[in-house]
């Protein structure tokens, strides 16, 4: 008797506690799931960097923001990176520019560092792993303007040049691209190119003839902020 009462208690015991541990994993579950916020990854050269940190408080609480510490270079580095600064993240929407390493044009030869025709092979090939392996959206963002004299005295001792015309014809290669696999644009170099009223353009562009100044980087942060929301939507 004492023994069949000792097992009904452990029975009594069991039950009491089984329903818990049942409903805790779902319930868990549950809040993790309204609690998930989007996650945007924002892929980009040092022209990203500058303007992450910003980005990041303007979207502060609405999204969850990735933004690989590393320069994304040219199109080919990104390309070369992108399972590790993408694929890996599955995020619900990529923020994406390569195009100023690109159009690096060496004086010994004439070229550039990525040739006109495998930028734009490189672009699709982006965007082609993105959607394959992930459900994210897709925006591209054009790369900003340079400031020649600027820029080519700050580099006179390299083997390089930087120059605006070049970034013109690669975004507009970059532009074409995205037309056809119907990928909105960012149309950051315009932003710069044509700011407010009341700003210049060299006020946005420091010495170097490339980064942005503290209001540049402002300015090119809350349009980034502004499209990740539309688009979201």
């Amino acid at each position: 008797m004492r023994v069949m009462t000792q097992m009904l208690g452990v029975l009594v015991l069991i039950s009491a506690i089984a329903p818990c541990a049942a409903q805790s994993p779902v319930a868990e579950t549950a809040t993790e799931t309204a609690q998930r916020l989007p996650k945007v990854v924002l892929v980009g050269d040092s022209i990203r960097l500058s303007y992450t940190d910003e980005v990041r408080e303007l979207l502060k609480g609405e999204v969850e923001l990735v933004s690989p510490a590393a320069n994304g270079g040219d199109s080919a580095n990104v390309l070369r990176h992108l399972q590790r600064w993408v694929i890996e993240q599955q995020p619900d929407l990529v923020h994406l520019n390569c195009g100023i390493h690109d159009t690096k044009k060496f004086h010994a030869t004439g070229e550039h560092q990525v040739s006109p025709e495998q930028y734009a092979n490189n672009l699709r090939q982006i965007v082609k792993m993105i959607r394959e392996e992930t459900d994210a959206q897709v925006v591209f963002a054009t790369s900003t303007p340079i400031l020649d004299e600027r820029a080519a005295q700050v580099r006179k001792e390299r083997d390089y040049a930087l120059l605006n015309a070049s970034i013109q014809q690669y975004n507009q290669i970059a532009v074409d691209v995205m037309r056809e696999l119907k990928v909105p644009v960012n149309d950051l170099h315009r932003l710069l190119a044509v700011p407010p009223e009341g700003i210049q353009l060299p006020e946005l562009i420091v010495t170097d003839g490339v980064h942005l100044t503290a209001a540049g980087q402002q300015l090119l942060a809350e349009q980034v902020a502004r499209v990740v929301r539309e688009q979201l939507k």
